[in-house]
């Protein structure tokens, strides 16, 4: 498996230009949206990384943006904001920090068949509070304490937007059981023809 690499930051740049960031507006789930639910970054982290102890969030660095529309979530998929992708993965340590239960999601491109995703980030043992779903700076080396190197992953659609849930394919019939219904039936509706017609 080509999970569970782990690769050291990138060089440091002056990222001050990007303090100021907004974060994009919500939008509700679509309902044509089904199976694409997303996984908590702490079922991510957990599946992916065994080795990597219990964290309270993540910043996330780069996300393969030719797979498609990556989105988060902090209301457990109720509304889902874009993410920037043009920002955390341009050169500069500048990432989407998120709590872990917050869920991620990629909505790929029309046409385009994905087979694995690159996902970069780096845990962080503390909760972000206030700046839960904003880009914030981060440190390429020395790190703070509690924080991890920086783990790069390839991974499955299914292992981010989660398995569609299960569709009920109702079991299909013996068709010589329902000609033999058919059947019948016409017989019935025959004789009870052929017996209105001689009282008649």
């Amino acid at each position: 498996m080509t999970a569970n690499a782990l690769h050291p930051g990138s060089a440091a740049s002056d990222v001050s230009r990007h303090h100021g960031e907004r974060r994009p507006g919500a939008i509700a789930s679509p309902q044509g949206s089904t199976g694409l639910g997303g996984n908590t970054l702490a079922q991510i982290v957990e599946d992916n990384c065994p080795g990597t102890q219990a964290s309270a969030g993540v910043v996330i660095e780069h996300l393969d943006a030719q797979a498609g529309t990556w989105q988060f979530s902090m209301d457990e998929g109720q509304t889902w904001r874009a993410i920037r992708t043009d920002l955390i993965n341009r050169d500069g340590n500048l990432g989407l920090a998120l709590d872990c239960d917050a869920r991620l999601r990629v909505l790929p491109f029309g046409g385009h068949r994905v087979s694995g995703v690159r996902v970069a980030f780096h845990t962080v043992q503390r909760r972000h509070g206030q700046g839960n779903g904003s880009y914030r700076a981060y440190a390429s080396d020395e790190r703070e304490e509690g924080c991890s190197r920086t783990v790069t992953l390839v991974l499955g659609l299914s292992a981010i937007n989660g398995a569609p849930p299960a569709v009920h394919v109702p079991r299909p019939r013996n068709k010589r059981a329902l000609v033999q219904r058919a059947a019948a039936a016409a017989g019935a509706a025959g004789t009870t023809l052929s017996g209105s017609m001689v009282l008649a």
